[in-house]
């Protein structure tokens, strides 16, 4: 699989979406995006932008979901973080960490991806929806 990003500008408070961007260069640090603008590319450090990673798992409306993004099953909301070493999980409003998957066997892990995929949906983001994890 091919990690698919997005990113968030602090500057100018936008997110640019993974079709925005052009390229990532992790030697010079740098994120390409293309604006809606005339199609105009726009260079930007690392240290300006905060980059998200795709969890490669889809809300129950479809939506692909990123670390940041804030998700609800209809009882619990929280954020999605990504551990380096372990993985994508949730904490919920009351700080409980929720690992996607807990089993290291593929077939429960696709379990878990269909869970996901059956009772989560994407209600906003840390950046511009802090206020729906309060």
């Amino acid at each position: 699989m091919i990690p698919n990003f997005r990113a968030w500008n602090k500057a100018t408070k936008e997110m640019h979406e993974a079709d925005d961007i052009v390229s990532l260069n992790f030697e010079k640090k740098q994120i390409c995006v293309k604006t809606l603008f005339f199609g105009q590319l726009s260079y930007y450090d690392f240290d300006d932008i905060i980059l998200m990673q795709s969890t490669g798992l889809k809300d129950k409306n479809g939506k692909e979901i990123f670390e940041g993004d804030i998700v609800t099953d209809g009882y619990t909301t929280g954020d999605i973080k990504n551990h380096p070493t372990l993985g994508f999980y949730m904490v919920d409003e009351n700080g409980v960490e929720r690992w996607f998957s807990n089993d290291a066997t593929i077939e429960d892990f696709e379990e878990d991806v269909e869970t996901v995929a059956r009772i989560l949906e994407i209600i906003g983001n840390i950046y511009k929806n802090q206020e729906l994890l309060k």
